[in-house]
This record gives C-alpha cells, sequence and structure tokens, in this order.
C-alpha cells in the first residue's frame, strides 16, 4: 500500500524537529566543568557563556552547573534564560546569597531575563545556595572537574571553608583536592598590578586572599593586562539583523562596537588548555594583599601560574569573533 507524500510530510517534519526538543548535553563528553560568574555589570560574562555553550555542544566540556558570585534580583533567572536562548536545558545554578553588597547597577540582566525564553526559575530563591551546590556538584561527580571563575572569588572562598557534612564528610578544602583538577581565573594583573574581581569590595578582597593562599589544586591565571588587548563582539550586530540576545546585551552595556575579552579568553582557554589556546605560562606564586594588589613570585615548582599571549591580539579577536557567531 503506498501512502500519499502529502500524509508523509508532517512526519518528516517532526523528524526532523525531533533532535531540537533533546537536551544539548543528552551523553554529553568533554571534561567536566563548572562555571563560576558574578554576572554583574560587565558584559564579558555573556560572551564567556556562549563560548562555554558552544564548547560543550562541540563535546569539548561537560557544563556541570553555572555559580553566580553576585546578587541582584534578576540573578538566575537571566542566567537561565540566556541558556535556553542557546539551546541549553536543565543547568543547574547556584546563588552565593551573601554576595549583595557588590556595588554598581547590572544593565543587562532583566533584558536577558524578559527576552529569552522561559524556564523553571522564577527568583534566586529556586536555586540553592553556593556551598551546597559546589559541594553536591563535586561530590557526585565520577571526574575530577575543572572550575572556570570570571568572577569574584567568594564562593570559592565560602566552599573551601565548608565543613563535613551530609554531602560529604570531607571539608570543603579535601573535597577540592579530591574532585578538582584545575582552577582557571580571570583575575588580577601580571606581573603584579590591581585588578577589579581581586579589589573591588572588602568581600572580594578577602576571597581573592584566601584563594589565592589557600586552594589546594593548581591555578590559572588570566590578568587584566591579556584581556584589555582584545575585543570582541561588534560584529554580532549581523546576527539575525542585531536582534542576537548576546548582541542586544552589549548594547545594553553601552558596548554595541565589542568588549574587551578577559572572561571569553579565560573561558575559551579552559575549555582548550593553554598551549592549544595559544598562551604561554609562567609558573610560581600569586599573592594578594590587604587592599587587593596582587603580586607574583616566579618559579617553576608553583602551583599557579599566568599566561601570555603567543600570538598577536588581532589573532585572538578574529578566532574569538568567529566563535560567537552561531555556526
Amino acid at each position: 500500500m503506498s501512502i500519499p507524500m502529502k500524509q508523509l510530510a508532517p512526519l518528516f517534519a517532526l523528524l526532523i524537529l525531533l533532535p531540537l526538543a533533546l537536551p544539548l548535553n543528552t551523553n554529553a563528553k568533554g571534561k567536566p566543568v563548572i562555571f563560576d560568574t558574578d554576572w554583574w555589570t560587565d558584559v564579558d560574562d555573556v560572551l564567556a557563556l556562549r563560548l562555554l555553550l558552544r564548547a560543550e555542544r562541540e563535546k569539548q566540556v561537560k557544563l556541570l552547573g553555572i555559580c553566580i558570585d553576585a546578587v541582584n534580583p534578576w540573578s538566575a533567572i537571566s542566567v537561565e534564560r540566556f541558556c535556553l536562548y542557546e539551546g541549553r536545558r536543565n543547568v543547574r545554578i547556584g546563588i552565593d546569597f551573601q554576595a549583595t553588597d557588590y556595588n554598581g547597577k547590572p544593565p543587562y540582566q532583566q533584558l536577558l531575563a524578559t527576552e529569552g525564553p522561559r524556564g523553571r526559575i522564577e527568583r534566586n530563591e529556586d536555586c540553592e545556595d553556593c556551598v551546597s551546590f559546589y559541594r553536591k556538584l563535586l561530590a557526585q561527580s565520577k571526574e575530577k572537574v575543572d572550575i572556570i571563575s570570571v568572577g569574584y572569588l567568594n564562593a570559592l572562598s565560602r566552599l573551601l571553608n565548608s565543613r563535613g557534612d551530609g554531602i560529604s564528610p570531607l571539608t570543603g578544602r579535601e573535597l577540592v583536592r579530591r574532585k578538582v583538577r584545575k582552577l582557571w581565573v580571570m583575575g588580577g594583573t601580571y606581573p603584579e598590578g590591581r585588578e577589579n574581581n581581586f579589589c573591588r569590595t572588602e568581600r572580594s578582597i578577602k576571597a581573592a586572599r584566601h584563594v589565592c593562599r589557600d586552594w589546594p589544586t593548581k591555578i590559572t591565571f588570566l590578568g587584566y593586562e591579556t584581556g584589555i588587548q582584545v575585543k570582541i563582539g561588534g560584529s554580532l550586530k549581523y546576527e539575525q539583523n542585531g536582534k542576537d540576545l548576546a548582541y542586544r546585551a552589549l548594547v545594553a552595556h553601552g558596548s554595541s562596537k565589542g568588549r574587551y575579552a578577559w572572561d571569553p579568553m579565560l573561558t575559551e582557554m579552559a575549555c582548550r588548555g593553554e598551549k592549544k589556546a595559544g598562551y604561554e605560562l609562567t609558573r610560581g606564586t600569586t599573592e594578594v594583599d590587604e587592599r587587593g594588589a596582587n603580586t607574583f613570585k616566579a618559579h617553576r615548582k608553583g602551583r599557579h601560574a599566568y599566561v601570555t599571549m603567543k600570538q598577536k591580539a588581532e589573532e585572538f579577536c578574529q578566532q574569538l569573533e568567529q566563535r560567537l557567531h552561531r555556526p
């Protein structure tokens, strides 16, 4: 018996659309990562998250969750809805509910929350506190996890200070030592200087000093002096005739021609590795003083390292700009 093609057309359409209904991280491979972001007054976090979700689609990484380390009323909603806009469902989100004292007026979060697809989160309180969030993800992971920090370090400091509990009998420091492979940090200026993520408030200074001193795994830092050389995102105005949500966030921030790539560069490097991403390492130890200023003491056996670019800044700009566009 033959079936008219007109009757089969709806079935073909359904088969074509069906994969789009599946979560993008189904059977995801790649190294497990947690993304820690302030999602605050700068917009490069949005570009960094787009690059991270692209890396997950390409199976370079497996995103376990996102931690927000500075709080405003639109924090969790805007993060989830931007992820949904990018095609990523069911992202786990944790928040440092204590971090309500960062000054400034976040410029794009309400836009993302109102324009992005609606999800399960309606308010910050729908998420769990950052300490239980981190402890659960690390305790449950069968593999060692990379943490990508593009914001303040207060949530990670609280993790280090946490005690054994019903999630794990290990202290935070012990849990990090056993379950974290590496920490990637956008923060500081190298070999010395002051930078926002370390020095913005008393909270950020205390956290930066604590993490740089006591974090038990290797840390790779990308500093202010590197990201300021690369500006990206301006060409997104040609994506969807200027309606691309990441581009609209840039416009809301006042960066329609692009934004310096501190967070995107750190994120892309964490996904690919320092050498593959085009960087050289200087090993040693980062120390942060009571003003939030950092110094770096170079020595070959140091647990810390900061990076410098092996390529011209224009090459990094072209590569990252291209990856911001949807394939």
